[in-house]
């Protein structure tokens, strides 16, 4: 006789079998797609890192596979043959049980052991980026070859010992579970409870993934005994679990009366899912008024209890490890891994429960004699509803309850802001997700083979196929940039959280919907497509099922047989079809959500040898950008010079030669980026200087404005500067429009006037039309045209002579910027004139507070659209929030701070017209907010209305002159500027 028939027999089949080589195909090609998105992700490490993060992925989910894949082949393979009363026969012959147990095991298995195989050359192409070593390579292949045997094996005896499929694969998962996880539990608590700390290695040796953790050579080295214990001890127990097995198959395929134990212990279980036969009747009584297939689903009137019990040690163990975690145990990891938890049982459960009694009575062919009855479709579907309902509602309710105190309690402890839309997201995806699995549950319940594959198709549609469309786009946009746009692109949160909500809801929309139709116009169909001759060429992952029925079903005779030709020809035209707007939706929707746009090709930061570096850095507003002054006393301007045609990521350059400057200003219009106006300069010797567009004339050789050397501090505006001397007199020149500013007409470029006879101005600065200044005894004035939009005095006024702002006598000073902001003592920076002057009002009634307690040069104003508000801690960290620009109502932000970055070494920041730069302690200087060097770019909003004034102009007589409106271009993320570096 022929040792092992059985298993010489499967090799035979298994050979021409075509899926054994689409099996394998599909794990290799698997592996190295996975391979390839470790290698996009890494992308900037070095071969060795690359390679190492390739073979420890791939490793890992090997071993995943072989854990889930070897019990869930096997696990049905010998308690099927006994429900069908086959095992018997097998027995009838010479066969030995070990003869059928390794041919049910090979019969069950070579596919899968085949894939293995498939994917191991993969596994050793990280050899050739190295980081691993030919003994690594060998020893994980030893692990994964050990672990699939003893997946097999646990199978196998859990197969052995029941005859239902389910209480199969509960007793595979079972011990599966007990000699994976009962090991590492059991060394944790010793660990935890133990002091000192001790922790038990040789209680983790039946675990597998501790087999795959010392099979590195880091790990090796060390503890290669134990290695080698752990890669036996599974060894050992997968040939002692298959020979029980063997031991037990003979002995277990008869039919025999069972025991006083066993029938209570039967009885006891049925009262746990039936309930007291008083109380089952009278509940199936009124289940069978409200529907007859309701009161077939819902028998086990108790299983609504099941869920409870397990919110309830859900609860339990929530609070026991709050007890002895405590506060740590309120964390946010903490609060989202018990959502996790929940939502994902609750959606395996309903799965599992929507397809069991379809599913069932599918195999057994109760369901035709459902359809011979005056029972509607719609009836059965009602009932199957009503009993998932009955389960699932009120824990449902439970956890979405749960959910919502979870989410405030995480968002009372984080100011991340995108702890709600998450959570909000979370939680309404829960519940479509429970609707369309239920849905699709039930339709796949009708055409799979058994529940258990009804399940997982279920699941790969509506939790897996979501996520992995998504990891595709989200890589695909990353290979773009990276390939094509040569940077560094990642998409932020809210791309995250609107792919995920997206796929997962078109997911539940699509599927579902299709599975509901599929079920209320064909149930018929898909119920006796077993019956159809033809063989199913259905795309399932698409849920289209075959729905042409069979002559023997619809009893049409012959002259049908062109008729469902042409329908199963449309059919597959209808299938082409979708596939081909699935993957064209695929792509429009990577294209248009995460393909990174097109990103302007910053120069490098300018590095610049400092001589001499005492002086603080300076930063002020220039001509269409910046003035940097540096500490070496060197000018240096940043932006453009002209609107019409910007020099695209222009990098900073030097004004002149001179190295003693110590201030420099530009005039300033709205959005900081109009046309340039007046430079002014103010030198170390005391004298001033200026150039650019003075009048109707505009040069660039800076002429000195006055022989004097006693100034101390200067401004300017698109129409007038305004100087300090040392004496405290102001003195302003300029365009003689100035007059309606309060300078009178004899202002001109070439002619000095003093502002009033005063003699105690501190400090003075200019914005637009209007002037503002500090007097040494600390009040703060105003003179010029004033803009006010507090509540009922919007509008514009005008001061000739110098006008008190408040009673407050604290003022020091200004910062620099488009939006001035006066300083006080304290540290406090206000705005200005949010409302009229008023010398007897407190500040807090004409300015708004902008920050308190602000060190010198640490607060930083940008705005585009909106305003942000920038402030360097400390501690060296940069903070940001939102702050109401101006024409917005005078009303203080209570944006909470965010933190910006993880760098703790920021010195100082600066906010110049909506562009925030800031120097970092090795010498960088950053700039993010309004770039000045790129051109204006539309939004969506401008794009809409110059599409609406182009329609207005066709169906208008005379055409519109369109210019659509544009916002400065903006930076969201600080990026370095310049660096400064001694001189050797």
């Amino acid at each position: 006789m022929t040792f092992l028939p059985i298993v010489a027999r499967e090799l035979r089949v298994a050979a021409r079998r075509r899926g054994t080589y689409r099996m394998r195909l599909t794990l290799a090609f698997g592996a190295l797609l996975t391979g390839a998105v470790i290698f996009i992700a890494t992308m900037g490490k070095t071969s060795q890192q690359t390679g190492q993060f390739i073979f420890q992925g791939l490793s890992w989910l090997c071993l995943l596979y072989c854990l889930l894949g070897g019990r869930r082949w096997t696990a049905d393979c010998l308690s099927e043959e006994k429900r069908e009363g086959t095992l018997g026969l097998l027995f009838l012959t010479d066969l030995k049980g070990y003869d059928v147990v390794l041919g049910k095991l090979a019969a069950t298995s070579l596919a899968g052991f085949y894939g293995l195989l498939a994917v191991f050359p993969m596994l050793a192409i990280p050899l050739l980026l190295g980081g691993i070593t030919s003994g690594e390579f060998w020893r994980i292949v030893l692990v994964l070859v050990d672990t699939f045997l003893f997946s097999l094996a646990v199978g196998v005896f859990g197969s052995a010992l029941s005859r239902d499929y389910r209480r199969a694969m509960a007793a595979n998962f079972m011990l599966l579970v007990l000699f994976i996880a009962a090991g590492p539990a059991c060394a944790g608590v010793i660990a935890y409870f133990t002091n000192p700390y001790r922790f038990v290695p040789e209680l983790l040796l039946p675990c597998p993934a501790f087999s795959l953790y010392l099979s590195s050579d880091s790990a090796y080295t060390l503890q290669s005994n134990l290695f080698w214990w752990s890669v036996g001890i599974i060894h050992g127990l997968t040939w002692l679990l298959l020979l029980l097995a063997s031991w037990i198959a003979p002995r277990s395929w008869r039919d025999q009366p069972a025991g006083v134990g066993v029938r209570r212990w039967r009885a006891f279980w049925h009262a746990c899912s039936f309930g007291r036969a008083a109380g089952r009747q009278t509940f199936r009584r009124r289940s069978l008024d409200v529907n007859a297939f309701y009161w077939l689903a819902a028998r086990a009137r108790l299983k609504p209890v099941q869920v409870w019990a397990f919110l309830g040690l859900m609860a339990v163990w929530w609070l026991v490890a709050w007890l002895f975690a405590g506060s740590a145990w309120l964390d946010e990891s903490v609060a989202v891994t018990t959502a996790l938890m929940l939502n994902f049982a609750l959606k395996v459960w309903v799965v599992i429960e929507a397809g069991q009694r379809l599913a069932d009575d599918q195999k057994s062919g109760a369901v035709e004699l459902l359809l011979s009855t005056p029972l509607k479709v719609g009836d059965i579907l009602r009932g199957q509803m009503l009993a998932l309902r009955r389960q699932f509602l009120g824990p449902l309710l439970v956890v979405i309850a749960v959910e919502i105190c979870l989410m405030f309690h995480v968002h009372g402890r984080s100011t991340d802001p995108k702890v709600l839309p998450f959570w909000i997201a979370a939680m309404l995806m829960l519940v479509a997700d429970l609707l369309a699995l239920s849905c699709v549950a039930m339709a796949n319940a009708l055409i799979s083979k058994n529940q258990n594959q009804a399940t997982l198709r279920t699941l790969w549609r509506i939790l897996i196929l979501p996520w992995m469309v998504g990891g595709v786009v989200v890589l695909t946009g990353q290979a773009w940039s990276w390939l094509i746009r040569d940077t560094d692109w990642w998409p932020g949160w809210k791309c995250y959280l609107n792919l995920w909500f997206c796929l997962g809801l078109s997911a539940d929309l699509g599927f579902g919907l299709r599975a509901w139709w599929l079920l209320r116009n064909r149930f018929r169909q898909l119920a006796l497509q077993r019956f159809d001759p033809q063989p199913r060429r259905s795309l399932r992952w698409l849920g289209r099922a075959k729905v042409t029925i069979p002559d023997s079903a619809t009893h049409n005779g012959p002259e049908r047989e062109p008729e469902a030709k042409h329908q199963r020809v449309r059919t597959r035209a209808s299938r082409r079809t979708a596939v081909l707007i699935g993957a064209l939706g695929v792509a429009a929707l990577g294209l248009a959500l995460l393909v990174p746009r097109s990103r302007p090709g910053f120069p490098p930061p300018v590095i610049v040898s400092l001589h001499h570096n005492n002086a603080p850095l300076r930063v002020a507003p220039g001509p269409g950008g910046v003035f940097l002054i540096l500490p070496d006393g060197s000018l240096w301007h940043w932006g453009q010079v002209t609107r019409p045609a910007p020099q695209l990521g222009a990098a900073p350059e030097q004004v002149g030669t001179n190295h003693d400057w110590l201030q420099a200003v530009s005039a300033q219009g709205f959005w900081a980026v109009g046309a340039p106006g007046v430079c002014v300069g103010l030198r170390s010797n005391g004298t001033i200087w200026d150039w650019g567009k003075r009048g109707p004339e505009v040069s660039d050789t800076p002429r000195q404005v006055d022989p004097g050397h006693d100034w101390i501090g200067i401004s300017a505006t698109p129409q007038y500067a305004v100087a300090l001397r040392r004496d405290g007199t102001l003195w302003a020149w300029g365009d003689n429009s100035g007059a309606q500013s309060g300078y009178g007409s004899d202002l001109s470029w070439t002619n000095l006037v003093q502002i009033g006879d005063d003699h105690d101005w501190a400090a003075v600065s200019c914005q637009w039309m209007t002037g503002l200044g500090v007097r040494r005894d600390g009040t703060l004035w105003v003179w010029g045209t004033v803009f006010t939009f507090g509540t009922g005095q919007t509008g514009q006024n005008t001061y000739d002579a110098t006008t008190r702002v408040c009673r407050e006598t604290n003022w020091v000073g200004f910062t620099t910027g488009y939006q001035a902001l006066a300083r006080t003592r304290s540290g406090e920076l206000w705005e200005p004139l949010r409302s009229l002057p008023n010398a007897e009002a407190p500040a807090v009634s004409v300015c708004r507070l902008v920050a308190s307690n602000a060190a010198p040069d640490h607060v930083a104003v940008a705005f585009c659209g909106k305003g942000l508000l920038y402030e360097v801690r400390p501690d060296g960290t940069l903070w940001k929030k939102d702050h109401p620009w101006l024409f917005q109502p005078a009303t203080f932000s209570t944006a909470k701070w965010r933190q910006v970055g993880k760098r703790t070494d920021w010195v100082s920041i600066w906010g110049v017209g909506g562009t925030a730069l800031g120097l970092t302690s090795d010498g960088i200087l950053w700039t993010w907010g309004v770039d000045p060097t790129r051109p204006p770019v539309m939004d969506l909003s401008a794009k809409l209305q110059m599409i609406q004034l182009r329609l207005k102009g066709y169906f208008t007589a005379k055409p519109l002159r369109i210019s659509p409106p544009r916002t400065p271009a903006y930076q969201s993320e600080p990026r370095p500027l310049m660096r400064l570096q001694s001189a050797p």
